[in-house]
């Protein structure tokens, strides 16, 4: 799921339309939970403000859980009775029937803050089995292992750098702030970091559902954004030659996803690219994307360069 957005920073509000916050759980009404980090490169830096629905306080206790079940009737019924039993919290999760009538897999976020330590649900599950087989016999076993999440909230983006310093904004008050008008509120300590230009800025938005959180990146104020659309070659170095073809003529790009279409033979590949110091035309740099890729015997093809409006 690709899920990036750019807006512009007035004040000290943050629009997230709803298409990026409802995955994230990011909606009106909802606490948000902030915190902020600068990176600082060799020859330049940058910030970041991260939001996420979950408080520090609650990491310690989130898990990744995946129970294996028979597809079944009443297999969910089960699983979900024997977590409500023991106050274990349900957030996000995904259920899908992998062979159908035979196997199922429900992995799922879970808060054990109401339940205790995650070796005795182990140990629950286990006793619940041979004691009261019946109970669980649509269950044929559970995994559960530590949540990553935090890392994301709490070291910044560039934990593993060795040229990057992130250095966490400290606040007074962490307390959430309160989603309205599908509007995030920046916490004065934050706009105080950003200094007296940020208002009018723009910025990027990407949510990144591997740990619910969602970042918020100011960009240059002489950025020019544009999306392509592209399908080019499934062959090795094929997405090498477009994003030498864009180096070369100064395009910074933001944004890259792909995905194969037929295997060995076409992908698709969609960049958000900024070309605000482009060396040549946009015309003349298609042209050029284009001619990168007719060294390839597949075909491909390269779609208008659209500018984003912010």
């Amino acid at each position: 799921m690709r899920l990036w957005q750019f807006g512009r920073l007035y004040g000290n509000s943050i629009r997230i339309e709803q298409e990026i916050g409802e995955p994230l759980g990011l909606v009106n009404g909802s606490q948000v939970f902030s915190t902020m980090f600068r990176y600082d490169g060799k020859d330049s830096s940058s910030h970041e403000i991260v939001l996420s629905t979950f408080g520090p306080e609650n990491y310690r206790l989130l898990y990744e859980l995946t129970i294996y079940m028979i597809d079944r009737p009443g297999a969910c019924a089960q699983a979900s009775k024997f977590l409500a039993d023991r106050n274990v919290d349900i957030l996000n999760s995904d259920s899908m029937s992998m062979i159908s009538g035979v196997a199922m897999v429900w992995k799922m976020l879970v808060d054990l803050s109401y339940f205790g330590e995650p070796d005795d649900l182990i140990a629950e599950f286990s006793s619940t089995k041979r004691n009261s087989p019946s109970s669980l016999d649509k269950i044929d076993s559970m995994k559960l292992s530590e949540s990553h999440i935090a890392d994301r909230f709490t070291e910044g983006s560039t934990a593993g750098s060795r040229t990057v310093k992130t250095t966490m904004i400290k606040r007074k008050n962490r307390t959430p702030s309160q989603m309205r008008k599908n509007e995030f509120d920046i916490p004065e300590e934050f706009m105080a970091e950003l200094g007296d230009d940020a208002d009018g800025r723009p910025f990027m938005m990407v949510g990144d559902m591997a740990s619910y959180v969602l970042s918020v990146t100011l960009l240059d104020p002489s950025v020019r954004l544009i999306s392509v659309h592209m399908t080019v070659p499934d062959k090795p170095g094929a997405i090498n030659q477009v994003a030498e073809a864009m180096a070369r003529s100064n395009v910074n790009l933001l944004m890259l996803h792909t995905k194969v279409l037929n295997y060995y033979e076409s992908m698709s590949l969609d960049l958000v690219a900024d070309v605000g110091q482009c060396s040549v035309p946009l015309d003349e740099l298609r042209a050029r994307v284009e001619v990168a890729l007719s060294s390839f015997k597949s075909p491909s093809e390269v779609g208008p360069f659209k500018p984003i409006v912010i």
